[in-house]
């Protein structure tokens, strides 16, 4: 693994860089480090020149031997002008027709001026889903593929109120502090909200887990499983001229196949962050409790069947599933992860027989890892900084960020073997999402395409 190299100058000049002021789009780079000369060595991959990749160079930022690419194609398909224009999140889930779900919390709703790139008006939902549709089982790649599954206040008139906001797509059942009309008029609730959780497919249904929160303190409140129908067909565009939201009903797209499972965990102890349906047959569960990462598994790959909880045995520390919730104490004494390491929003994915973790280190670090296990189980072994996000995004106006998160691996969008990551910026403070040049392009997705990856973790 090769050093990491960091001076006050580079900091310094990152918080000081902004772009020109024509709105022109500045292809940024890595900050102006050492280029390590081991790379000098490795033969690039071929590239098609169709998928719209741009090579960051190396310089002690990423594993030996990856190549890492800015996917432009991908930030140009979440790169919106009108209806769902931004989002925290990015989770990701692949449709039996090769569609893709993505799965977003606080989403910008309204109108983006295309040239400078600013929110002119809107509403932030407190949560959304949108789709990528599939043609003839491939997923499309232009931006007229990407529909939200928008609940729309306003759909034809620009000039009135509300043009192109939305509703929250999943409402918390105990949120009381919006009347309905306040809702009708697209306010969103102030007090209980429902975050994004994974999601997986069984018996031709989207099971999608939603953790409760109260949305000042964020602190969790139980579980929600909701299950959506996939018999209806993918909306084209907006939903219609004659219903300005979309409300599925049955036979339509993501129809509710039965009521919410409203509690459906209960308990403070936050499960669900991620869902991986593995060929053994179950869905492994994965809930990040502190520094601790657990496991829950399903009986079958549905969510409804039972379920039984990895916990390690005070006494003789052996791992067994238990079908009782665990305490915080046993949560405590479970972790998944070898030698206590960190992660924050875990994707979970297998190839060729290896189970694989990607995560930030820590909230809001710029450093991804990869580790790898034997099992679903864990434990999560070999750890690999496999890349660092870069310092600077592609954007007119200021291009350094405040934050930076919910990194989300989607194996489902690999072309020939690559992983691809994603992973969302935001703003200094709310106001800073409408105010100036550029501000559409925080709180949105990013892309990268990482190459030779598997030769990070030594496959």
């Amino acid at each position: 693994m090769k050093k990491h190299f960091f001076t006050m100058a580079c900091a310094i000049a990152a918080m000081a860089f902004t772009a020109c002021d024509d709105y022109d789009i500045i292809q940024t780079e890595y900050d102006d480090m050492l280029v390590n000369p081991e790379r000098q060595t490795v033969t690039p991959p071929d590239v098609d020149a169709d998928w719209q990749l741009e090579l960051i160079p190396d310089v002690g930022r990423q594993a030996d031997n990856v190549f890492v690419y800015k996917d432009l194609k991908y930030n140009n398909i979440f790169s919106r002008t009108t209806g769902w224009n931004g989002g925290c999140g990015g989770i990701s889930t692949l449709l039996p027709d090769g569609s893709i779900l993505w799965a977003f919390n606080d989403s910008y709703f309204g109108v983006v001026d295309a040239a400078e790139r600013t929110r002119l008006s809107g509403n932030v939902p407190l949560n959304m889903l949108l789709v990528q549709r599939a043609h003839n089982g491939k997923v499309g790649e232009t931006p007229a593929d990407l529909i939200a599954l928008a609940d729309y206040v306003n759909w034809t008139d620009p000039n009135a109120d509300g043009y192109l906001y939305s509703r929250t797509f999943m409402r918390h059942p105990n949120a009381k502090g919006k009347t309905e009309e306040a809702i009708a008029r697209g306010e969103v609730d102030g007090d209980q909200a429902y975050r994004i959780g994974g999601a997986v497919v069984a018996d031709g249904k989207v099971q999608m887990l939603w953790r409760g929160a109260r949305v000042m303190t964020d602190n969790s409140n139980g579980v929600t499983m909701t299950q959506y129908s996939l018999s209806g067909a993918i909306p084209e565009g907006r939903y219609g001229t004659a219903v300005n939201d979309y409300k599925p009903q049955s036979g339509d797209f993501l129809a509710m196949a039965a009521e919410p499972s409203h509690l459906f965990i209960t308990g403070s102890i936050p499960t669900g962050q991620a869902v991986f349906a593995d060929a053994d047959g179950h869905s492994y569960i994965y809930g990040v409790s502190g520094q601790n990462i657990f496991v829950a598994r399903s009986q079958t790959h549905d969510l409804t069947s039972p379920w039984e909880y990895y916990v390690r045995d005070a006494t003789t520390g052996v791992m067994r599933w238990q079908t009782t919730f665990p305490t915080a104490d046993e949560v405590a004494r479970s972790n998944i992860m070898a030698n206590g390491y960190l992660a924050v929003h875990p994707t979970i994915f297998c190839d060729n027989g290896t189970y694989y973790m990607l995560t930030q280190a820590v909230a809001n670090s710029t450093e991804v890892y990869l580790y790898s296990a034997a099992a679903p189980t864990g434990p999560f072994d070999n750890q690999v900084m496999l890349f660092n996000l870069p310092s600077f995004i592609d954007k007119v106006g200021i291009t350094t960020y405040a934050q930076i998160g919910n990194v989300f691996a989607h194996p489902e969008l690999s072309r020939s073997g690559e992983l691809v990551v994603s992973a969302c910026t935001k703003a200094g403070n709310t106001a800073d999402n409408y105010t100036y040049a550029g501000s559409a392009d925080f709180t949105r997705p990013f892309f990268f395409r990482i190459f030779n990856w598997k030769a990070a973790a030594g496959k």
